[in-house]
């Protein structure tokens, strides 16, 4: 008879130390999911995973008390009765009693770990929400049965924690770190298709980026002014086919006055053609600036895209809607004939524009630069600006990772290309 108290209470421990790992472990909105399913036992779990206190005190005065009683049923009558058949047996009859009660704790304990405790907890772990929804309702009205038990204990557990200056009421909130690793966990165990990794990715990468690091250089910009006439300003467009230019006064990139979309430039006759009918506001952002509250510019002032200052009111560059995209999806073909900022000679080395930007470089090639090198500096450029502390010249290398970086063209002082070869003993 005690053999099989014995069983059935391992077995009710291996099912209290189920429903804790389960609850535990069961996602709130996969329960949330079920509930909304109408699914009364998956409300009967949320309750459960809202108030873990309140459940975690009752599983443990349930697995205390089976403890208390594992210790009776497997003490003095089951040991006697072992040692009486080891007497019987001839085996060391004078240490039957010792040899007895250490048999008798090696397979209760033995079945207590394994069948008590193991197993169940990782069937919680494999199948938290499916077992939380099957004990919820039982688990839910033992709690309530045990309610005074758990409020004696739950008023001692806050007053110990108080004591050591430790705030139980703080919820703590999902950090951006334990997302991307949730992201990569679901990338690795393929739930989460890799273009799908790739653009949650670059989401939270993107956040963090201020606009200078996506905007198009001065340098690269084609403008029209005002006063340009029908001929100069279709000649200027169809060399370059972007969708909106920007307009200066006085052909002064810094003096830029507004706006105009190509597809404006359609309606408009040679012999009463005027820029000032056809412009737009152009949309002003700060260098500095991060990309979503660029994003949220956009969305306020209809625009796709802004002209990108410095401090001190100068042009510095472009950035649209579409470098956005282009980072945040990949980039996506355009009609602007403008050429890639890396382009592959072959297996093991590329032909980068002095422009491209460091968080282009870094993504492209996979290689670690410094945080402080990225605060200071855009483009690859600045790489070497930050490795000589002088004026670089054709010719100059540098060593970043496994690859070799060499200037070999310049434009007066402004680096226009340079040469990536990947060592390969590296």
């Amino acid at each position: 008879m005690e053999i099989l108290i014995i069983i059935f209470l391992i077995f009710l421990n291996g099912i209290f130390s189920m429903s804790e790992m389960a609850v535990v472990s069961s996602k709130s909105f996969k329960l949330k999911t079920e509930t909304k399913k109408g699914n009364s036992n998956a409300k009967a779990a949320m309750k459960l995973s809202e108030n873990p206190n309140q459940f975690l005190s009752t599983v443990q005065i349930g697995i205390t008390l089976i403890g208390i009683l594992l210790g009776i049923y497997s003490g003095d009558r089951l040991t006697a009765d072992l040692a009486d058949y080891i007497k019987q047996a001839g085996i060391f009859p004078e240490h039957s009693h010792g040899i007895a009660s250490f048999l008798i704790i090696a397979v209760v304990t033995y079945l207590s770990i394994v069948f008590g405790e193991l197993v169940p907890k990782r069937l919680g772990l494999k199948f938290p929400e499916k077992i939380s929804i099957f004990i919820a309702k039982p688990m839910y009205w033992l709690s309530l049965l045990a309610s005074p038990f758990v409020w004696l204990l739950s008023i001692s557990n806050e007053a110990v924690l108080k004591l050591f200056g430790i705030q139980t009421h703080e919820k703590e909130a999902i950090t951006e770190d334990e997302i991307k690793s949730i992201i990569r966990e679901g990338r690795e165990g393929g739930i989460i298709e890799k273009k799908e990794h790739d653009v949650l990715r670059n989401a939270f990468e993107l956040g963090d980026r201020k606009v200078n690091s996506l905007s198009t250089h001065h340098s690269k910009i084609v403008s029209v002014d005002i006063d340009d006439s029908y001929e100069t300003v279709h000649g200027k467009i169809s060399n370059s086919l972007f969708s909106a230019y920007p307009v200066t006064e006085g052909n002064n990139l810094n003096n830029i006055i507004g706006i105009i979309k190509v597809r404006d430039l359609f309606n408009q006759k040679p012999q009463d053609f005027h820029l000032k009918t056809i412009l737009k506001k152009a949309v002003f952002v700060s260098e500095n600036s991060f990309i979503y509250p660029l994003m949220e510019n956009f969305q306020t002032n209809k625009s796709h895209i802004a002209i990108v200052i410095d401090e001190y009111g100068s042009t510095k560059g472009i950035v649209t809607l579409n470098d956005i995209l282009d980072d945040l999806i990949g980039t996506v073909y355009t009609t602007s004939g403008e050429e890639e900022d890396i382009f592959q000679r072959d297996e093991t080395s590329w032909l980068i524009d002095g422009k491209c930007s460091l968080h282009d470089f870094r993504k492209y090639f996979k290689v670690s630069i410094d945080e402080e090198i990225q605060k200071k500096f855009v483009s690859v450029s600045g790489l070497f600006f930050h490795h000589t502390d002088t004026i670089p010249k054709t010719g100059d290398r540098m060593v970043i990772g496994n690859l070799t970086l060499e200037i070999v063209d310049k434009d007066g002082n402004r680096i226009d290309k340079i040469l990536v070869i990947k060592n390969e003993d590296e």
